[in-house]
């Protein structure tokens, strides 16, 4: 049966979602006396995350999410949930009413509330490429884990670490080569660069395999001017030329199972018919 993946945000609705989060907490931020450190997925909205979390039965991330460094702090109020967490981090102040975890640890707290897929995804978003919405590296990122030491969900989140990847483009990327690597496909090169020497022109795809001369690309709305769309398809014709098949995806691609395995399937007869014309 197909199932619904995750929901994506261009960054436009990322910062209009975390707008609406921040006003949303600093209205309960008044309605009390008692500190709140919004956390959870509540802070990753904060944070201008680009991709919800796909959660498990009783968390409810349409509500806002506080933690607490000790169960005596645990307390009741409309709309919000309380968990403990008595990690030793440093909340970031957004204003004078309105503080939140930090991106790195609010993705740790959901390890015990998410799936993979969601973690990967959040991680990559933490790592990514764009300088202007980086966090941190790949390397710093394990290093924070590590400094944590146990917590709830720690298991799920280092096996993320292992499937996450640094420098990728969104999250939709993301997704799809976590969903290949685990369909059986090699180990995915994200952002390679493939130089054509004929036109002195280097081209960046979004994933590879290299040793089989197969290129998957993602195509999201950015994609949908006319230049763009003129741009994309030389760079994929002069690829052709090269001798690389192209596989690209869509959000359809992306948004069952069926599609997605199909899609994988293609990917899969392709580096099967390579490696027979060895």
């Amino acid at each position: 049966m197909d199932t619904t993946r995750s929901t994506f945000f261009t960054l436009e609705q990322a910062t209009a979602l975390a707008q609406r989060t921040h006003i949303e907490c600093r209205s309960i931020a008044m309605r009390t006396a008692q500190s709140l450190c919004f956390s959870h997925t509540t802070a990753l909205r904060l944070h201008g995350m680009a991709a919800s979390m796909d959660t498990r039965p009783g968390f409810d991330a349409d509500r806002l999410h506080v933690c607490v460094t000790a169960p005596g702090k645990l307390s009741r109020l409309r709309g919000v949930r309380f968990h403990l967490w008595s990690k030793d981090t440093a909340p970031i102040l957004l204003d004078d009413l309105v503080e939140c975890m930090p991106a790195e640890d609010a993705i740790c707290q959901m390890a015990a509330y998410t799936d993979l897929p969601s973690l990967v995804i959040a991680m990559d978003w933490l790592t990514c490429r764009n300088p202007d919405l980086r966090v941190m590296s790949h390397a710093e990122l394990e290093g924070h884990v590590r400094s944590l030491g146990r917590f709830p969900g720690v298991r799920l989140c280092r096996q993320a670490l292992s499937y996450s990847r640094e420098g990728t483009d969104s999250p939709q990327e993301s997704l799809l080569r976590l969903a290949a690597e685990q369909y059986g496909i090699p180990k995915l090169t994200v952002n390679m660069p493939i130089m054509d020497h004929e036109l002195g022109k280097e081209y960046i795809v979004d994933m590879a395999l290299p040793e089989y001369g197969i290129i998957i690309e993602y195509d999201g709305r950015h994609h949908y001017t006319m230049d763009r769309w003129e741009t994309d398809l030389n760079k994929r014709n002069r690829l052709t030329a090269l001798g690389m098949t192209t596989f690209v995806a869509t959000r359809t691609t992306t948004a069952t199972d069926d599609n997605l395995h199909a899609f994988l399937a293609m990917i899969a007869r392709e580096i099967g018919r390579r490696r027979g014309a060895r």
